[in-house]
């Protein structure tokens, strides 16, 4: 992550709130990092960043009741549309970094990619994605308003989906930010929060997480969960 990239990333902020879009939106995967040091008052990240990924998770699609065309208002500070794969995603690709639309799984698995005619996109469903809006936090900075996962929701997303990821680089950076952030959470002394949220999970994904935890030899975690 370079100040390039952070630069780019507040002024494409500052338009998804003039237009009306930033506050039905949660600010997900690594990008969480950067901002969490605003929340916790440090000078620096938790962790550094290595992505080019920006992911916008909608947790509500239907609450958005505006008719803009993202493409179009993100095209004159560099942004090209591109579809990936068969299913045509669409992310927004810019030399510093590429935004792409989450949205949660509903049911069985959703193969296309999930309409969002209210902003000219659409976006890619999947699973899990629940658990990082079960608790969010709001931050003001740069003056704009962004709502991030909770950091124990952010961590125990992070702990669920690791074994999710086949490529080994891929899974090596997600272990890398789960002991990142456990580490951080024992300074901060916020083990309760992740707690009470791992609480809120669902039964078989409680499961899910205290098995990858035994896979990470986290057995002091997992005492404190259980």
């Amino acid at each position: 992550m370079g100040q390039k990239q952070v630069n780019l990333l507040f002024k494409v902020l500052k338009i998804l709130q003039k237009e009306g879009v930033l506050k039905h939106l949660v600010v997900a995967g690594s990008w969480c990092l950067y901002f969490y040091q605003f929340y916790f008052e440090k000078q620096q990240p938790i962790a550094s960043l290595r992505t080019r990924d920006v992911d916008f998770l909608i947790p509500e699609p239907s609450s958005i009741k505006l008719k803009i065309n993202l493409p179009d208002l993100l095209k004159d500070l560099g942004f090209v549309t591109d579809f990936r794969g068969e299913e045509g995603y669409i992310r927004l690709i810019h030399p510093e970094f590429f935004i792409e639309f989450l949205v949660p799984e509903k049911g069985r698995s959703f193969a296309k990619a999930f309409p969002l005619p209210q902003l000219g996109m659409n976006a890619q469903a999947l699973r899990f994605m629940d658990i990082l809006y079960l608790e969010t936090i709001t931050l003001k900075v740069q003056g704009v308003k962004i709502k991030l996962p909770h950091p124990a929701c952010f961590l125990l997303h992070k702990i669920i989906i690791y074994t999710r990821r086949p490529e080994v680089e891929k899974r090596a950076k997600e272990i890398e930010q789960i002991n990142r952030m456990l580490d951080f959470l024992t300074k901060e002394d916020e083990f309760h929060s992740l707690k009470m949220v791992f609480l809120k999970l669902h039964k078989k994904w409680r499961i899910r997480v205290i098995n990858n935890l035994k896979n990470l030899n986290k057995k002091e975690i997992i005492d404190i969960l259980q």
